[in-house]
């Protein structure tokens, strides 16, 4: 026992040696440990490398001695890049400062550790938020030698708290932006939460429904439709909506409230004042009303404007035909009579009543174009002519009324309209015969004339412009705008000087829009007028065949005659054609129940070398066809006892397919459809009233001689 204390006493002298050398031995510094040897000489844990939360420790200097995986993965930094390092230089640069003398205060003790969040921004430029817990390291003799610092992730939780908090941002917005109250109810009626209102409106006051039951505030009325609305949502799982009425400071005020399901017990109520909406509706209600009113009685006037224009165009094709068929008898016999051998007061009282009669037939023709474009109904043509010759025969006719007036008519046609352009030669020379017989009327000293100018040329279309000048009256500028109206004269007084019905303008108008131009004048009183309107002609594709030559034009300008008035040229003996030699085979009958126009239009076959046989009626007409075959029948279209159309049907019927006699109306129906009806009857021809010798000389080639194409209006 001696023997061993001192051999024990040997063993403690040696480890005691040994941990004071060790304790002496020096340590190395952060800045001359590499990485590779640090991670060899810190022992590892299995417990703390694999932990699910970030583990960092740091020394008493900052120095990083310990990391573990999942604050590696965390910082996106591998153990070599942190190990060693002081733990700010681990930080942006720009927060490097602070966090040092932050983490010195913290090793020192001089704050306390409570929990923060903070970013890691990686290297690929990603941030991951972590919430750090800190904690001090003591040695066994409770000094303070490090820090470690857990991180636990919080990236997800984060962006789920913004995406939450921005979501009740903008649902705070939202309710105070809208006017509706939202409550969330229980069964028994009971608010459980309120957002939105109107602090303007008394009844939608977030105040008033704090904390009390919807069934305290609504009437027993309105409750009992909620408990119902409540019922509903219930059984069915959609919304309901009722409206009630509460009286207000402002009077009654409409409310409507939407009642949702949101779970068994709990039901979402969103009420919104519609006291505007519902006056808007009801006076919408009532304009509706009050235009379904305006219509019907716009529909009953529209009726009524039908059944007038019906009227009138029946009133105009009675009065066409009743004025017609006299006035076929005193043109007819009038003619006639200049024929014959009178003395120069005869001479002068019939050219007087065939000058009146044309007036009046040029009336008639007026008033029925303007009750056709009025109806829509006037069609112009599309055929070739020749522009400057149909102007420049237009102008040689008042060239001789304007020099038997003492007034100088001039002209100027250029030469680009001498070609062939597609159009209604008939209706450009109805326009400029009206605007020139106007010039002529109202100007008693000086010169009228016409011009013609080309706007636009292309291969497919020319367009020109027409102008009629005049050192007439003129026209005063407020007088002006209403020329172009019907029945509108610039002078409409009683003591005018001028007469006229004031329909021509207003034909022209209608005429020249259907050319595809616009029409329009330019006029001071005592300086004359100038009338201007443009007109659009197709051009002819190459294939179509030419037109002949034009006729020779009237000489441009037309000379200048002394200004005082010469006598009136007499007027030359018409209707004296020698008789043609033709078949006295040829047999025509007319049926026809006015006395006069028989005798007229007998007269006029004569001059043709016809004889005709005379019937009064259809029946008549009928029978004498039955009886003897006829070349040509002259059918009445208005007769006693049977009609000429169904005279014609009869006869069409009779007939079969073998054998065909022409039949051309002769009638003093002269409307849009007239003609139309008279081929579908089954007449061949249609030549309306006042008949002359060159419509029936017409009529008798096309249909007697054939040498004429068919169907042809005259």
């Amino acid at each position: 026992m001696a023997d061993f204390q001192p051999l024990l006493w040997l063993l403690c002298f040696v480890g005691v040696a040994l941990a004071i050398g060790y304790l002496r031995r020096p340590k190395p510094s952060p800045a001359n440990v590499s990485p590779q040897r640090a991670t060899d000489d810190v022992p590892t844990d299995e417990l703390f490398d694999k932990a699910p939360i970030g583990y960092l420790e740091i020394d008493k200097k900052g120095a990083v001695r310990r990391v573990n995986r999942r604050e590696c993965e965390l910082r996106g930094l591998a153990p070599r890049e942190m190990l060693g390092k002081y733990c700010w230089d681990l930080t942006p640069p720009a927060d490097r400062v602070r966090q040092r003398e932050q983490t010195e205060r913290k090793l020192n003790a001089q704050v306390a550790l409570v929990p923060y969040q903070r970013k890691y921004l990686r290297p690929d430029g990603t941030q991951v938020t972590v919430e750090v817990h800190e904690q001090r390291l003591h040695n066994r003799l409770g000094q303070v030698v490090g820090l470690r610092l857990a991180a636990i992730d919080m990236t997800d939780r984060k962006k789920s708290e913004d995406e939450a908090y921005e979501t009740s941002t903008e649902l705070r917005a939202l309710f105070q932006a809208f006017p509706d109250l939202f409550l969330r109810l229980d069964r028994k009626g009971d608010i459980l939460d309120w957002k939105g209102g109107q602090s303007s409106d008394p009844f939608l006051s977030p105040e008033k429904f704090s904390k009390n039951n919807l069934h305290g505030i609504l009437s027993a009325e309105v409750k009992a439709q909620f408990r119902e609305a409540q019922e509903k949502v219930r059984k069915s799982g959609k919304f309901q909506i009722v409206e009630f009425t509460v009286e207000g400071k402002q009077g009654p005020q409409v409310y409507e409230t939407r009642m949702l399901p949101l779970n068994w017990d709990q039901w979402i109520a969103v009420v919104r004042n519609i006291t505007d909406r519902k006056t808007a509706e009801k006076k919408l209600k009532e304009y509706a009303q009050e235009l379904e009113r305006k219509n019907e009685e716009l529909e009953s006037a529209l009726f009524m404007a039908r059944e007038a224009t019906q009227l009138k165009s029946r009133f105009l094709a009675n009065m066409s035909h009743e004025i017609r068929t006299p006035m076929n008898g005193v043109l007819g016999m009038t003619d006639f009579l200049l024929a014959t051998q009178l003395n120069s007061e005869q001479q002068e009282y019939a050219e007087s009543i065939q000058r009146s009669a044309g007036a009046l037939l040029t009336l008639i023709n007026d008033i029925l174009d303007l009750s056709k474009i009025e109806a829509g109904k006037l069609r112009v043509d599309c055929a070739p002519f020749n522009v400057a010759a149909a102007v420049e025969e237009t102008a040689s006719m008042f060239a001789l009324q304007a020099r038997g007036k003492g007034i100088e008519f001039v002209s100027s046609i250029p030469g680009a309209l001498k070609g062939v352009a597609l159009g209604d030669a008939g209706r450009l020379r109805q326009v400029l015969t009206n605007l020139l017989g106007n010039a002529i009327k109202f100007t008693d000293g000086g010169r009228i004339g016409v011009t013609a100018e080309v706007i636009h040329d292309t291969a497919a279309l020319l367009k020109v412009r027409f102008t009629v000048h005049d050192t007439g009256i003129g026209i005063p500028r407020d007088q002006q705008s209403r020329l172009f109206q019907s029945f509108i004269q610039g002078d409409g007084s009683s003591t005018r000087k001028y007469g006229g019905t004031g329909l021509g303008l207003a034909i022209s108008k209608q005429l020249v829009e259907l050319l595809g131009g616009e029409i329009g004048v330019a006029s001071e009183p005592g300086r004359g007028s100038s009338f201007w309107f443009t007109a659009e002609f197709k051009k002819p594709v190459p294939q179509e065949s030419p037109l002949p030559p034009a006729p020779k034009p009237a000489s441009k300008p037309f000379p200048a005659v002394p200004v005082a008035r010469p006598p009136a040229p007499k007027a030359q003996p018409a209707l004296q054609p020698s008789p043609p030699a033709v078949d006295a085979k040829l047999r025509v009958l007319l049926a026809e129940d006015n006395e006069i126009n028989q005798r007229i239009t007998m007269r006029l076959l004569q001059k043709l070398g016809l004889t005709a046989d005379t019937v009064v009626n259809g029946r008549e007409a009928v029978e004498a066809l039955e009886k003897k075959n006829y070349d040509l029948v002259l059918m009445d279209c208005q007769m006693p006892g049977m009609d000429g159309f169904e005279a014609t049907a009869m006869v069409r019927s009779r007939e079969g397919a073998k054998h065909h006699t022409p039949i051309c109306a002769l009638t003093a129906n002269a409307m849009e459809g007239d003609r139309e009806r008279c081929l579908a009857a089954g007449m061949d021809d249609y030549i309306s009233k006042p008949v002359g010798l060159d419509k029936l000389q017409k009529a008798v080639n096309r249909w007697v001689h054939r040498t004429e194409e068919s169907v042809q209006v005259t």
